[in-house]
């Protein structure tokens, strides 16, 4: 998937490039999309697998 390709949707029609965005923008942007992603992971995360006891 190419995030900041020209191959813009229909709904995204005059959104400005990635580096046409102020930094400040892009920081804020950045840090928002990392904390979804790392909140994402942290409730979605394959619980720890159990130790299989030695029975023989």
């Amino acid at each position: 998937m190419d995030l900041f390709g020209s191959d813009l949707p229909n709904g995204a029609v005059g959104a400005p490039a990635w580096p046409e965005l102020p930094a400040e923008a892009r920081a804020a942007l950045t840090s928002l999309m990392t904390q979804l992603i790392l909140d994402h992971a942290a409730t979605t995360a394959t619980p720890r697998a159990k130790e299989v006891g030695h029975d023989l």
